[in-house]
């Protein structure tokens, strides 16, 4: 009877991702790299089956191949703050390089050229990072659409940085690509906006043509009881505008509970989702819509 030779796993090697020479030093051959239980991450690193395809451990196996000179930038940079503002899905690195010094791109590797200074750059857990406000700054200035702000309102809503620091670190740039971008759009950061979906929910109505919204109100009663704080709010109209999440249901119950009580003092309350926000022409219409409805009857009860 001939028997099947089960191959041989480290632990070690179970936990994060590794290089070829890694697995050779825990007597793993090249051989055995290219069959179960491993799976390749990026040329060159590999990583245990168990080992979820997700950002940490795309992280991971790309601070095993980025030198000294690259720098985690953009989106990834965001992620490293706490700032998890990026769509599910999206498991991309990103990583600058001074001029000259950039490595190729890889399969999820986003390699950039970067013009940083010293102040532009911090250590963490021992990854070279961009700053909160230089972040922000690039991702008001070379992301596209709503992304843009999503990025700015997470990290100044976290307190790493503000609309002054931005401001300021602005002024002081010279010859960047999109700085004005940058510098016109400092007027829409909202630091109030608790998640990337009540940005882009708001970026939306502003882009339509709708004024902008007021971020966390608070409505109470006429006996000054607290009633909600609503995403989005247009107070002088009484209209309501919020992001309906997947919530557990008793959260959902605990929504309708206190949108019932806003109708009945007369607030209009629409509620979108992420689907809605596909079709945003729609979404815009049925703002606008409710808008004039409350202004009519208002100017109808006057």
């Amino acid at each position: 009877m001939s028997h099947v030779s089960t191959p041989r796993v480290p632990a070690e090697l179970t936990l994060r991702p590794f290089s070829r020479a890694e697995a050779r030093r825990y007597g793993v051959t090249d051989s055995a790299l290219q069959s179960r239980p491993w799976q390749p991450v990026l040329r060159g690193v590999w990583k245990h089956e168990s080992l979820p395809d997700d950002r940490a451990t795309r992280l991971g196996a790309a601070r095993l191949v980025v030198p000294d000179a690259g720098v985690f930038v953009s989106l990834t940079a965001a992620w490293l703050h706490g700032a998890d503002v990026r769509r599910g899905g999206d498991l991309d690195v990103h990583v600058g390089f001074p001029p000259g010094r950039r490595i190729r791109p890889r399969e999820f590797l986003v390699v950039t050229q970067e013009t940083l200074r010293p102040a532009d750059v911090m250590l963490m857990d021992g990854l070279r990072v961009t700053t909160p406000t230089r972040t922000a700054f690039d991702a008001l200035r070379l992301l596209r659409g709503a992304e843009r702000l999503v990025v700015a309102d997470a990290l100044c809503h976290l307190g790493l940085t503000s609309v002054p620091a931005l401001r300021g670190y602005v002024a002081n740039q010279r010859r960047l690509r999109n700085l004005r971008v940058a510098e016109q759009l400092l007027d829409l950061v909202e630091p109030l906006s608790e998640s990337p979906m009540e940005t882009r929910l708001r970026v939306t109505l502003v882009d339509g043509g709708l004024p902008r919204p007021v971020v966390q109100y608070a409505v109470f009663d006429p006996s000054g009881g607290f009633v909600a704080r609503l995403d989005l709010a247009y107070p002088a109209d009484r209209v309501a505008v919020e992001f309906d999440g997947a919530w557990h249901w008793e959260h959902r119950r605990d929504d309708d509970r206190r949108r019932d009580r806003l109708r009945a003092l007369g607030w209009t309350v629409l509620v979108f989702s992420a689907d809605d926000l596909r079709t945003p022409d729609a979404v815009i219409a049925r703002v606008a819509a409710a808008l004039r409805q409350q202004r009519r009857a208002a100017t109808a009860a006057g």
